[in-house]
């Protein structure tokens, strides 16, 4: 067990490196050409370096040396090809399908020598034990914390304000479970996200890019697999969901987005949570707001219900029905009367 001067060493740690590294990313990333160029989908007006990343993983690995993390091996080694995978992309623009693959192997390792979701709590019964399930299941959590966190990337400080106040709610939940271990792990996501934030915040000197988005969605996912869906019988899927419920709802709104339109569902677009915002007038800053204030109360309520998995999936569904409301209301999604049947345009 995890002491509180370590928590607060490795805290400490995971803050000053971070900040101390980010603006050697930020010249690093110029150098070598990881800029994000504006286009029609972008917030920028101007390039941006796209290297803050590096000093988010150098933070997490000089605080996991002091911190000594669960499974450190496997957690640095599958961190560090994330990271590569989402620099390259960064950097070269690689397809779809070669990300998502890259993506797939990295995740791979990481759950063959790593930590799995072994079971999950069953609201109306007893414990649902995955068995020869756990790796794909497992498989399919990561990978999507991983994507949901880098499409929902799109203004300062979004991403890294949102892994921040999931950080603190993973952090608690693990404690009040005894995974201090999973705490110990959540405490370092929370300080390389309080390193950052400060030159990620609008106006941001440096962008997370896809390196960086990846790398914060896949901790996350690892916290979680570590400490909130493992060893505790209470503690279920719709915890998680709820801490992340501004990225989920994104993810989901995206994914029926494009199916009432008929096209790909990995095709971009500009009708994400923040997109739709700032067409209705906000600015980049209180579209920021929202979204933390959104994450704060949803995470409160997990945290505050997950010991009582029936009350945290009838929060969750609560939830569920405002956010796809209020999804509607804003335009990220078409009412389903309103989108016809055989093209997925409005009648």
């Amino acid at each position: 067990m995890a002491n509180l001067t370590q928590f607060l060493l490795a805290l400490m740690i995971a803050i000053s490196v971070t900040a101390a590294l980010t603006p050697f990313a930020r010249r690093l990333a110029l150098r070598v050409g990881l800029v994000d160029a504006p286009n029609p989908r972008r917030i920028n007006t101007v390039p941006m370096p796209t290297g803050g990343g590096m000093a988010i993983f150098a933070g997490f690995l000089a605080a996991s040396l002091v911190g000594e993390i669960p499974h450190f091996g496997i957690t640095i080694v599958a961190a560090s090809l994330i990271l590569l995978l989402g620099l390259v992309d960064d950097r070269f623009e690689l397809s779809a399908g070669t990300k998502f693959l890259g993506q797939i192997l990295a995740v791979l390792l990481y759950v063959l020598w790593g930590p799995r979701i072994e079971f999950v709590s069953n609201p109306f019964g007893e414990m649902l034990y995955l068995g020869k399930l756990s790796i794909p299941l497992t498989m399919l959590w990561i990978l999507t914390l991983i994507n949901i966190m880098n499409f929902i990337d799109g203004l300062d400080g979004l991403t890294v304000g949102i892994t921040l106040i999931s950080a603190v709610a993973l952090t608690t939940l693990a404690w009040t479970l005894g995974r201090y271990d999973a705490a110990l792990l959540a405490v370092i996501v929370v300080g390389v996200s309080l390193g950052f934030l400060p030159y990620n915040f609008n106006p941001a000197r440096v962008y997370l890019g896809d390196g960086g988005a990846m790398l914060l969605g896949f901790l996350l996912a690892a916290v979680s697999t570590e400490g909130a869906l493992k060893g505790a019988a209470t503690i279920g899927l719709s915890v998680p969901i709820l801490i992340l419920a501004v990225p989920v709802t994104d993810l989901f709104c995206a994914i029926v987005r494009r199916l009432q339109l008929g096209v790909p569902i990995y095709q971009a677009d500009r009708s994400h949570f923040h997109h739709r915002l700032l067409d209705l007038g906000f600015t980049q800053r209180q579209v920021v707001y929202v979204a933390y204030l959104i994450t704060g109360f949803s995470a409160t309520m997990a945290v505050v219900t997950a010991h009582r998995a029936k009350a945290t999936w009838l929060v969750a569904l609560a939830l569920g029905a405002l956010f796809w409301y209020g999804s509607i209301r804003v335009g990220m999604v078409k009412p389903f009367n309103r989108v016809s049947r055989g093209g997925g345009r409005d009648v």
